[in-house]
């Protein structure tokens, strides 16, 4: 097993941050400029799963703009099958396409989403997945000073602080709520990674792994 794969897999840990730099104030305020664009997220939860509030997602890279949920809620089996693409959104953010098209260390992206939680707004302690694996990276454009998020059988709060690109494990039970009156955005990544992602994992983990 390679020291990436052991990492990502096998570690347990929760979240690693990633040793990188974000452009996270313009980035920030591109976001911002669209927000009347943002559409509710994973609205279909209510029929069955966790509950959530003030959720709301735009893509810059994925199907369409507007469709911001998992590949089988639009038909799809596999991610080979999506027909993704940077969207009509990404024309309106220069700065955040430039990132991921020339700095981020990725081959090629699946969804690509900068996602918004509302004052007031919450995400209720769910799993995303009934793996645990770190992935996928979450970027924090802005963290309100009391917006939490949480993950169960972990001391304290993610670290995503302002401009932090992290690492997660999602198949931990995890919950948000922005208890602040501010927007809180944030940026989700999924895609196929490169070497240098690999690389940018083990220095992280050298870094700020224990």
């Amino acid at each position: 097993m390679t020291e990436y794969n052991w990492i990502t897999k096998e570690s347990k840990l929760p979240w690693l941050v990633l040793d990188i730099d974000v452009p996270y104030k313009e980035m920030h305020a591109e976001a911002v400029a669209l927000k009347e664009e943002f559409v509710a997220h994973r609205d279909q939860d209510y029929g069955g799963g966790y509950r959530h509030q003030g959720w709301r997602s735009l893509c810059i890279h994925g199907i369409d703009a507007y469709k911001t949920n998992h590949y089988d809620q639009y038909g799809f089996k596999n991610n080979d099958e999506v027909p993704y693409c940077w969207t009509d959104i990404s024309e309106r953010c220069p700065v955040t396409v430039d990132f991921f098209k020339n700095k981020f260390p990725y081959k090629r992206y699946h969804r690509l989403r900068f996602m918004l939680l509302e004052p007031g707004g919450f995400i209720t302690p769910h799993e995303d997945t009934d793996k645990n694996v770190l992935s996928p990276v979450n970027i924090a454009l802005n963290t309100p000073k009391d917006c939490m998020f949480k993950m169960k059988g972990h001391e304290g709060f993610v670290p995503l602080t302002d401009g932090k690109a992290v690492l997660l494990d999602v198949g931990n039970t995890h919950a948000v709520y922005n208890k602040s009156n501010e927007d809180r955005y944030h940026i989700i990544v999924h895609g196929v990674k490169t070497k240098e992602y690999e690389d940018l994992v083990k220095r992280s983990y050298a870094k700020n792994g224990n």
